[in-house]
């Protein structure tokens, strides 16, 4: 009977660490296709492996980029991204202080500021297109705000949503009767992923 259970908790055991390992990976830098999310994947990694100095530095990393991108997104969408980015500097500095005590809070801060610039480029994308040019980088970072929002948090994408991002993945310009599909799969996207965000 003792072998039975030794070998129980055992397998238990080996399930427990298989999970940890999958959920430290679900975040690792190379799970994403660029900055600031390959930053703040290297920040989480950091975090969890104890070292705050130097996942401050990658949130610090972060935070630089989100700020540059302000200046690439639509006017009325600046302010929202410039406080992202401020958000990721406190949190930085949050980090460094040791005031940080969990890596959830890592992850939630990171799909809030993923959020914040899926609807900046989202506004992007929809001003680009009102003036007759090419939105598809604009809708591109959109697909990449919101898939990062959506791996930080923990939440998975609408049908419509994914589509529309895997499309994007794919495509070398959108064109034609796909934009208008692809603003309202990513336009819904952004909606339904800020409902859960704020709950």
């Amino acid at each position: 009977m003792s072998r039975c259970a030794s070998l129980v908790r055992s397998a238990f055991v080996f399930v427990a660490l298989l999970a940890a390992v999958s959920a430290v990976q679900a975040q690792a830098p190379g799970d994403f296709a660029g900055d600031p999310d390959k930053s703040m994947a290297s920040a989480h990694e950091s975090f969890v492996k104890g070292d705050m100095n130097k996942a401050s530095q990658h949130i610090q990393k972060a935070a630089t980029y989100v700020n540059r991108e302000a200046d690439k997104v639509a006017k009325g969408a600046k302010d929202g991204v410039l406080k992202a980015g401020d958000q990721l500097s406190k949190l930085g500095a949050e980090v460094k202080k040791g005031t940080v005590k969990s890596g959830d809070q890592l992850k939630k801060t990171f799909a809030q500021v993923d959020h914040a610039r899926a609807k900046a480029w989202h506004a992007t994308a929809e001003e680009t297109q009102k003036s007759g040019k090419d939105a598809t980088a604009a809708l591109k970072k959109t697909g990449e705000g919101l898939e990062g929002a959506a791996k930080w948090s923990g939440n998975k994408l609408q049908e419509g949503t994914q589509a529309s991002v895997d499309g994007l993945k794919k495509a070398g310009k959108v064109t034609g009767n796909e934009v208008g599909k692809v603003f309202k799969g990513l336009g819904d996207g952004i909606a339904d992923l800020g409902q859960k965000l704020s709950s």
